[in-house]
């Protein structure tokens, strides 16, 4: 055999341990069988779990510790709003669709940075009131 055969048959040969161990399992590239989208609905229940802690005056240090990162904010010239995913589902559409809208949890912070209110209602009723004036 010469020595370009003996090459590609051990270049070959590591392809294919390469690519049996990238597709190992059915959830390819090295998932195992575990859901692509297990960690998503992790955050989700540990997002609900955490903000059953939530209380009126908290500062938005406390909510950020208390349930880390929101999702998406909103800022208004009263306060802000920061938005928990709450609900586990899909993430299709835009966050103007109210089936979407419905997901998310809104911590209303007055222009002190405390917590004024939580939940949908309570949001809609404060936009109702305060304004939409974003700045």
């Amino acid at each position: 055999m010469r020595l370009s055969q003996k090459i590609l048959v051990v270049y070959s040969f590591c392809l294919l341990i390469f690519v049996t161990g990238c597709f190992k399992g059915s959830g390819g590239f090295g998932r195992g069988n575990a859901s692509p989208f297990a960690d998503a609905d992790a955050a989700v229940d540990k997002n609900a779990e955490n903000l059953m802690s939530l209380s009126i005056g908290m500062t938005k240090g406390q909510v950020s510790n208390l349930a880390g990162v929101a999702n998406y904010l909103e800022g208004y010239d009263w306060g802000s709003v920061w938005f928990y995913k709450i609900r586990k589902g899909g993430n299709e559409g835009t966050l103007s669709d109210k089936d979407v809208e419905k997901k998310y949890m809104p911590v209303v912070f007055d222009n002190t940075d405390r917590v004024m209110g939580y939940g949908s209602k309570f949001y809609d009723q404060t936009l109702s009131d305060l304004g939409t004036g974003q700045f």
